[in-house]
């Protein structure tokens, strides 16, 4: 037997085990993906076919990426159908983190952009925008590098979405008419409607009805109202709305009501709230009170019956106006009064969703990368394990090679530095995998402390945008009671009732739960800043908080309901306390010393 034969054999013992382990981490997420459509209780016609699916693909040795992938994005889907938004999310990262691994060829490439695009769509719909932005951007870097033109116009059109809410109106038409120019030459008639309706969203924003008429009518052409009746009289009476914008009211009618006949005639529930509403802005711009009254009384009506609180509460503050016109002001009092506590209601349901979904969702993540650590930790046991075989293998080698060839001293001697060598290098190659592993491990929990960070940051912008409601509200409050005639003694009573209530309400804010999301995102920066500081008081170790987040003193003021130039004071009085000079920057140092 040669050397070179012992050498191959030796190295025949170490099996190549990538794809077996693959398919053992495709299996888990496809079994957490039957525990979801379990949890959930999922009530759907194929749901058992589905299980049954998933329970085949478990119980095959190796699975194909396009099967895997199809499957993952289906259940996917169904999940996202039923608004479980957070289970989407973290089977679709689950997938893509395996077709993210080792070298992108062009078949993972596209698969990855067909997991992106749901990725974004969920966490758009979770009210994380940007977050949404950077799947949609990493989807589209793959489909324009890569051609997947049945992709490229679904992103742009998303990508477009994610500006319109944002209201940067140019861009979002930018991208609206990407995927326009792609739709037309596949001819996809349903995009091109929903394209067509999103640019004519645009150009009604720039109250610039003509050219979001035309726009919306050409979405409409794209349309079969046998075919698509649901959107095909959506968009019908939202051209009668431009009409009504453009006070063209007789062709406003003939749209509303062929809306109003075949939404009725196909039960079209939802959809009729807003063609009510659309009916009671005509009559009120015909000035028919009569017909006015009838049919906002029936979108509200209708708004109850299908259960949408924003509709019911708009109509209501609509209704609070009518009656304020006609001089009923107890009346709209009244019904103002419901408007407001229908919104504050959706408010804290929408808030303590999105917290609650905020929270499942760094669950999720966070249990991906425990994850990923302990899959880095498996890889340095087996490495370790590999160096091991291969210092057995050497030693053998070298064993080999000494009572082998025993007479040829010198060509033996080099076949051990050569040996020695290669041992040498694994030891290197080691060491700066374990270095690799050490620096990936810091950096992953830097990025936990920096989304926490931002979270923290989110839910202080929310009680900016909480404090600048209640202003906004208890405003208006004030403007009406000025208006009201002074013989109602009684409802001006009850107004000053409701604004000190709400002067309350803005004085109460909760300090302590700021406090717990802060401690947790800097758990001893209070601590800290006592040690080093103890003469400072509760307000100036709030105004520290707030200035390791970098908030600026406008924004303090709108927390703290204080004048800007009261905040500058106590920035100021901080400063002395603190031993700064006026060059020091306040927030440099809060950062760097604590």
């Amino acid at each position: 037997m040669n050397l070179k034969t012992i050498i191959l054999s030796l190295f025949l013992l170490f099996p190549f085990t990538f794809l077996a382990q693959e398919s053992i981490r495709k299996k888990e997420i496809l079994s957490l993906a039957k525990q979801s459509l379990e949890d959930e209780n999922i009530i759907n016609p194929n749901n058992d076919k589905s299980i049954n699916k998933l329970d085949s693909l478990i119980n095959v040795n190796i699975i194909s990426d396009k099967e895997f992938s199809e499957t993952i994005i289906s259940i996917g889907g169904v999940l996202r159908t039923y608004g479980k938004l957070i289970p989407v999310v973290e089977l679709l990262l689950k997938a893509a983190a395996i077709f993210e691994e080792g070298s992108l060829t062009e078949n993972k490439k596209e698969i990855l952009v067909r997991l992106y695009i749901p990725l974004g769509a969920s966490h758009e719909e979770l009210g994380m925008l940007n977050r949404a932005m950077d799947f949609y951007l990493k989807a589209l870097n793959f489909a324009e590098e890569n051609n997947f033109s049945t992709n490229l116009a679904m992103i742009y059109n998303n990508l477009g979405v994610i500006h319109h809410r944002r209201e940067e109106y140019e861009k979002a038409e930018e991208y609206y008419l990407k995927a326009l120019e792609i739709n037309k030459i596949q001819n996809n008639k349903e995009e091109l409607s929903l394209n067509y309706n999103n640019l004519a969203g645009i150009y009604l924003n720039k109250k610039k009805y003509d050219e979001a008429l035309n726009y919306a009518l050409c979405g409409m052409q794209q349309l079969d109202h046998e075919i698509n009746p649901i959107f095909f009289f959506y968009m019908q009476a939202n051209i009668g709305s431009l009409y009504l914008s453009k006070k063209n009211y007789n062709i406003a009618f003939t749209y509303i009501q062929n809306a109003l006949t075949n939404q009725l005639k196909h039960d079209f529930a939802t959809d009729l709230v807003q063609t009510y509403t659309l009916f009671f802005r005509y009559y009120e711009a015909v000035n028919n009170k009569d017909s006015a009254y009838f049919y906002i009384e029936k979108a509200l009506q209708q708004a109850q019956l299908v259960g949408i609180k924003n509709d019911e509460s708009f109509l209501l503050s609509e209704f609070s106006k009518y009656y304020f016109k006609q001089g009923n002001y107890s009346k709209a009092y009244s019904t103002l009064l419901s408007s407001v506590e229908i919104t504050d209601s959706i408010n804290r349901i929408d808030n303590n969703q999105k917290i609650n979904d905020f929270e499942m969702l760094y669950d999720a993540e966070k249990k991906m990368r425990e994850n990923e650590l302990l899959l880095h930790n498996i890889t340095i046991q087996k490495l370790a394990s590999d160096r091991s075989r291969l210092l057995m293998a050497a030693f053998s080698i070298v064993l080999i090679i000494i009572v082998s060839f025993l007479i040829y001293r010198a060509k033996r001697e080099d076949k051990i530095r050569k040996s020695n060598e290669l041992i040498a290098k694994q030891n290197v190659k080691l060491y700066e995998t374990e270095k690799e592993l050490q620096k990936q491990k810091n950096e992953e929990l830097n990025t936990i402390i920096d989304k926490r960070n931002r979270e923290l940051t989110t839910y202080t912008i929310n009680m900016v945008k909480n404090n600048e409601f209640l202003s906004d509200l208890n405003f208006e409050l004030k403007q009406l009671l000025l208006e009201l005639n002074p013989k109602f003694k009684s409802h001006k009573d009850h107004i000053q009732q409701i604004l000190s209530k709400l002067q309350h309400q803005k004085s109460t804010n909760n300090w302590n739960e700021f406090h717990y999301y802060f401690e947790q995102v800097h758990p001893s920066f209070y601590e800290n800043l006592k040690k080093k500081f103890p003469d400072l008081t509760l307000k100036e170790e709030r105004l520290c908080a707030f200035l390791k987040l970098g908030l600026s003193s406008k924004e303090i003021s709108s927390i703290t309901f204080r004048e800007v130039r009261s905040v500058e004071s106590s920035r100021n009085r901080l400063r002395k306390k603190l031993g700064l000079n006026p060059e020091n920057s306040l927030t440099d140092f809060l950062t760097e010393i604590l």
